[in-house]
Order: structure tokens, then sequence, then C-alpha cells
């Protein structure tokens, strides 16, 4: 009842969707607002960052999304399937980390990298992004997370 009391908030509802509008007058969806990072006052959206990281020859499925930051409100966690035969580990992690970096924004690069060998989806394979990482929860807390947020520096 909460939940449907917020998306009708004052007579209208509430989708969650971004959209921009042109020149035209036409509407351009961009992405769900649930899907936005925030980090230290700057919007990231994780649709962005996972289309960037799709782009690597190594990386076979990704999601992005929000981690909690002590310092600066969240920070942005890739959790990533490698193709076959390429290993997680550091230096996989580090070519990843460098091709982000320029090829977006300095915020926008991953500061969490977690390698996995699922990310859980739907029956019509789509992620389910809370069954990842639980609301509140620790990134430390996922096994063998790396931590690169110190290298994310102008």
């Amino acid at each position: 009842p909460e939940a449907t009391a917020k998306a009708w908030e004052g007579g209208w509802f509430h989708t969650g969707d971004l959209a921009v509008q042109d020149a035209d007058g036409l509407l351009h969806f961009m992405d769900r607002r649930k899907n936005i990072i925030r980090r230290s006052g700057e919007n990231i959206a994780a649709a962005e960052v996972e289309a960037v990281l799709l782009s690597h020859p190594k990386v076979h499925q990704v999601a992005v999304l929000a981690a909690p930051d002590d310092v600066r409100e969240e920070e942005v966690l890739a959790s990533i399937v490698l193709v076959g035969g390429v290993a997680a580990s550091t230096a996989v992690c580090q070519e990843l980390f460098d091709f982000c970096r320029q090829e977006m924004a300095y915020y926008k690069v991953p500061g969490w990298w977690w390698f996995t060998d699922e990310i859980p989806t739907t029956g019509t394979q789509k992620i389910q992004k809370h069954r990842i990482l639980a609301a509140g929860q620790d990134p430390q807390s996922l096994p063998n997370v790396i931590d690169l947020r110190a290298q994310k520096k102008r």
C-alpha cells in the first residue's frame, strides 16, 4: 500500500522512468530512476557503465549497481561474468578498470569489482540486481571482491 500511494503521488502515476524531451517535443526514454547511482552528487546511469563494460572482449555479462559508501553516498559496483577461458584476477580487473577510465568520466568507473560465474536472472533472462547486493549490504561481504576506489582520481 505504501509503494502504491507513493507511485500515485499528486494524482499522477510515477513510473520511475527517466526521459528527456527534444526540441521537437518528442520524449526519449533514458533509464529507470532505480538504475541511477548517486555518487558525490553525480548521477551515473548503470546502463551506460554496463554498455562500456560489455564492449570489452573479455566481458560476457555485467550488472552495475549502487553500493553503499560512507564518504560518497553510493559507489559503482560492477558484477562481471568473464568470457570462457578468461580467469578472474587482479590483472584482468586492472585491465577493465583502465579500459573504463579511457571510455568514461573517472567518477563513473566502478570502484568495486566482483567477478562471479553467474549473475541471477529471471526466466526471460532479465538480470535480477536485487539478488546481487541486498539494500545496504557492504560490498566487502561479497567473496573475492576487489576494491579500486583509491584509483578513482582525476
